[in-house]
This record gives C-alpha cells, sequence and structure tokens, in this order.
C-alpha cells in the first residue's frame, strides 16, 4: 500500500497555497510554475500529481508583505459574472472561482503541482491501484453546524454519479463505494484509472452535506470551506463571508468578500483606478505594460492560465470535412492572433499539454499559416470558392472578440466568410456549448494542470466539456490506455501520439495560444490569492492591511 500522510509539513501547506514555497522560489528566480514541474508523479499514485503546468514569465506579490492581519473586507471586481452554485454541475470558471472558497474536496493541488491532503487527513492505494481508501479529517464543519462524516463523502461522490454531474465519467470506473465508520470512505475501482485523485481536486467532486447531496439543484452550497455563501444578485454582485468555525483555526483573515461584477474591461479597470475595488482579474493585455510599470499599485501575471481554442461543429457543413478545417487553418496566423488579443503576453499552442510540462510533445508545432495550402484543402473539400460560417463569440472576453476580428480578416484571404456574432456568456454556454447550435466559436480552457484535464474532456468523445462532435476511435483508445498508466515514462508518449492525431485529422479544436492571468491590486491587499493551477482564486491566506 502507498500511504499519504499529512506531515506537518504539508499539512502546513494544506492551509493554502505556501508562501514558503513561493518566497523560496521566487528569491531563486525560479518562476513558481516551472518549478512545480520538478516535483510532481504520475495522476493518482498519490504521491503527487500532474507534472507541471508550465513555465512561465510570471511575477508574484512582494515576498516583504509582514505579517497577515485579521479582519476587513475585500472589493473584488469580476470580469465575469458569476452563473450558479451547485459545484457538481456548474463549469465556467467564475463560479469556481467563488465555489473554490465555500467548498471543498478530499485532496486539492499545491504548489509542487502535487495533490494534498484536505477533507482527507490522508489516502492509501492498493498495489493493484483499484482500492483507494481515505482517511476523513476530524472536527471539520460544515456551514450548518453539521460535522464532515465519510457518509457526507458517499452521499456527494452518489449524487455525482446518480445524476451524472460533470464529473460522472470518472465515477463510471467505480465499482463502489462505502464509509465503514465516520472516519473511513472506500473506493473500488474496475481498472486502475490514473487521473482519477487529480479529478478530486477540482470543485467538480467537492463535497456537500449528505442532507444537499439529496437535492437536484443545488443553489446556496453548504461546504467546509474558509467562506459561507451570503447572497449572490445575478450580473451585478456576489458575496461571501468568514466562516468562524473553519477546521483551520488560523484562516480565513478576511471577514468578507465582496465581488462586483464588471464585465466591461476598461470600466473594471477604471473602477480600480479610481480606488472603488481593491483588486481585479483579467485585466486587459493592452493595459499590462503600463500597469507592470506603475509602483503605486501591484500587478500580478500567472502564466499559463488558460488555454484558448477555435472549436467547429464536425457534425455539419462545412466543418464535417477535416479538408475545410485545414483550410480554416491554414489561413490563419496564430502569431499575430495572439500578439493582437494578448498584446505579447501569451504563447502560442500545438497541443492541449500544459507548456513546460511531461505531457507536451517535444517537437510538436503550430500549424504555419499557408494560403497556397488554404486553397488545395478548399479544393479538396469541395469549396473552391470558400463558404460562409457564423462564427459565435462570447462578447465578456475582449481577448476572443480580438481574435476573432484577425481570425475573420485572414480567413477572407481565402474566401472563408465567418460572421461574428457577439452573444452574452450565458448564450454560449446554453446555445453552443449545450445545444451544439454553432458553425465556429472560441472558448477557453482552465486547469490543465494534468493532462486528463487537457485531452480527455473537451476531446475524448466521452468527455464531460465534448461538444465540437470530432470523434476518432485512435484517439480515444490512446487516452483510453493512457489513464491505466502511472509511470510517466509509460504515459507521456501516449499523449505526445494523442497530440499529433489532434493535428494530422484536425479535430474541432483549432488550438490557438496559452494566455496568462493578468490581476491588479491596492498596495495594502496581501496575500496569493491565484490557486497554484491557475484556474481559481483562494481568499483564504489573503489579507487587507
Amino acid at each position: 500500500m502507498a500511504s499519504h500522510n499529512s506531515s506537518p509539513e504539508t499539512a502546513d501547506s494544506s492551509t493554502g497555497p505556501s508562501r514558503r514555497l513561493f518566497v523560496k522560489a521566487a528569491a531563486a528566480g525560479v518562476p513558481i510554475a516551472f518549478a512545480g514541474c520538478l516535483g510532481g508523479g504520475g495522476d493518482g499514485n498519490g504521491n503527487g500529481n500532474g507534472i507541471g503546468n508550465g513555465n512561465g514569465n510570471q511575477t508574484g506579490p512582494d515576498a516583504e508583505e509582514g505579517d497577515p492581519v485579521e479582519g476587513g473586507e475585500l472589493l473584488w471586481g469580476g470580469s465575469v459574472p458569476v452563473q450558479s452554485l451547485d459545484p457538481h454541475f456548474e463549469s465556467a470558471a467564475a463560479s469556481a472561482r467563488v465555489l473554490e472558497n465555500i467548498t471543498q474536496g478530499l485532496v486539492r493541488v499545491n504548489w509542487d503541482y502535487e495533490l494534498e491532503p484536505l477533507l482527507a487527513e490522508d489516502w492509501e492505494s492498493s498495489d493493484d491501484n483499484l482500492e483507494l481508501t481515505f482517511t476523513i479529517r476530524q472536527g471539520v464543519q460544515f456551514h450548518d453546524g453539521t460535522e464532515l462524516t465519510a457518509d457526507d463523502v458517499l452521499a456527494s461522490f452518489t449524487r455525482i454519479e446518480e445524476n451524472e454531474g460533470l464529473a460522472a465519467d470518472y465515477m463510471a470506473l467505480v465499482d463502489s463505494m462505502e464509509a465503514p465508520d465516520d472516519q473511513t470512505f472506500v473506493m473500488q475501482l474496475s481498472e486502475p484509472f490514473a487521473p482519477m485523485l487529480s479529478r478530486m481536486a477540482t470543485s467538480h467532486m467537492h463535497i456537500l452535506t449528505a442532507e444537499q447531496a439529496e437535492q437536484d439543484t443545488v443553489n446556496e452550497p453548504v461546504g467546509t470551506g474558509p467562506f459561507q455563501f451570503e447572497s449572490m444578485e445575478l450580473d451585478s454582485e456576489f458575496v461571501m463571508t468568514k466562516f468562524d468555525d473553519y477546521w483551520d483555526d488560523e484562516l480565513p483573515y478576511l471577514d468578507r468578500v465582496t465581488k462586483s461584477e464588471i464585465s466591461d474591461n476598461d470600466n473594471r479597470l477604471n473602477t480600480f483606478e479610481a480606488g472603488e475595488v481593491d483588486f481585479i482579474n483579467d485585466v486587459p493585455p493592452r493595459h499590462a505594460e503600463s500597469l507592470e510599470g506603475d509602483s503605486s499599485i501591484d500587478f500580478i501575471s500567472r502564466f499559463p492560465k488558460s488555454l484558448v481554442y477555435l472549436g467547429v461543429n464536425c457534425t455539419e457543413e462545412p466543418f464535417d470535412s477535416r479538408d475545410a478545417r485545414l483550410a480554416l487553418e491554414y489561413a490563419i496566423d496564430k502569431n499575430e492572433v495572439m500578439e493582437a488579443a494578448l498584446y505579447g503576453q501569451g504563447q502560442v499552442a500545438a497541443s492541449p499539454a500544459a507548456p513546460g510540462s511531461e505531457w507536451e510533445h517535444p517537437d510538436l508545432e503550430p500549424r504555419p499559416q499557408d494560403y497556397e495550402l488554404a486553397q488545395e484543402h478548399l479544393d479538396a473539400a469541395g469549396y473552391s470558392d470558400g463558404f460562409e460560417a457564423t462564427f459565435q463569440i462570447p462578447e465578456q472576453y475582449n481577448d476572443q472578440v480580438t481574435a476573432a476580428q484577425v481570425i475573420e480578416s485572414q480567413a477572407a484571404e481565402v474566401g472563408i466568410n465567418l460572421n461574428i456574432q457577439l452573444i452574452t456568456w450565458s448564450n454560449w454556454l446554453s446555445d453552443v456549448y449545450t445545444d451544439r447550435n454553432f458553425q465556429a466559436t472560441t472558448s477557453s480552457y482552465l486547469a490543465l494542470w494534468f493532462p486528463d484535464a487537457g485531452f480527455h474532456r473537451p476531446l475524448h468523445s466521452e468527455g464531460a466539456f465534448f461538444f465540437t462532435g470530432w470523434e476518432d476511435e485512435e484517439y480515444d483508445s490512446l487516452i483510453d490506455e493512457a489513464r491505466q498508466l502511472y509511470e510517466i515514462e509509460e504515459r507521456a508518449p501516449l499523449y505526445h501520439e494523442a497530440a499529433e492525431i489532434l493535428q494530422e485529422r484536425r479535430s474541432g479544436h483549432i488550438l490557438l495560444y496559452w494566455m496568462p492571468t493578468l490581476m491588479a491590486r491596492q498596495p495594502n491587499y496581501k496575500g496569493e490569492v491565484m490557486s497554484p493551477d491557475g484556474s481559481t482564486f483562494r481568499f483564504e491566506n489573503t489579507w487587507m492591511e
């Protein structure tokens, strides 16, 4: 049995992103995320997960921040409104950013890109990797005052499985679950499944009370996190307050976090510069250089944050043709698109593997712009004179709007006329993602620190975020096989081969660029707010001076 105990050192880091590690790495001039590449192991073998999330050009908070201060309210100007709060069904990143502070999982990723205990004090894997046994942390209360037990874990995972939550595909490989006593939870797998523990670190497998897990829909989650839900006005404001009985007696420091929904980039930045909010996320990239040189504020960049892609519907004309998809891709100069969208803040993508990680193909390059080849593929697809397609873009994401405009211009050079339609994020989720009523679109993925997140969820035909209709049996088989392997040396080559298939057969995802998280805060807001994987915010270890 492989055991993973909460040593004093890891227990300390389990209270939040390790400032010790951050300061150590920053002092050594080592980008934090790159340092993470050195410390991981294979998914789910318990000695760490994920192997890295890339290198980067990030800057961090001042190492000389002083001692944390209790109390106070953080005023946060947010870029995308919280949509709903059911952790098992809500896929939007804006919701995950607040849920990360309200509900918790058995484990979570730390700054070494390893898994660390959270609601589980420790866990064990059987030698055949078919049985996972968790020891549930004692003395943990939910926000309604009830005590966490293994029955809550069982009820939460059963809800995900039976109600087909976003992590239901992972539960499909679970043979049985049981809670033999209050502090023990046992999961039996039907076959070795390396990504299971990493998936548990996401909000989609967070733990609710057994009572709430009986509900079909959760609007006000009752979790064990450092903050509890207080109120939400859709598209306007979200409020969460300190949970006084949080199991870590020293956290959180803040009394209250109030998020004002300010979708317009310029308005959000102006509000921040006027001192009306303490912190904003998604700083417009065109302002990054000037803000970085402004000593009166704390500008923060974390790389990479998310992978932006151009998605096409492979089940309908014209993009049911591989040649039509290739024609569009050959029409695009991805460097030009990225430069226009991010003002030099990003990196062109060639695969869904995080840059700098073991999973990234060492030799795969982005497909270059080539108008002659684009025309050849148009001819082969039967569209020698080009074609028209709608291009639905979520209007809140200014970088994607800019990227779409550049792509539209480039595609027109070979007769591909993309008709841009700006839509709200909620309409994107319903029309494009859920109903698959689209031809071309853009969006992005977060939390790609473990390979299954990038290779399976959006691209495998049975993935939770699969919506482009591109299906390939060989690709699916490779990813399925990779999920059963725990050794990096055996597993990584399968992802490299899978990346080649994605590019050669031109899947429904034309990968564009990796982008960083750009944030700005007033000098009196301290602590590390970004989660290690770049997908969410953790406010528990931050404070107002």
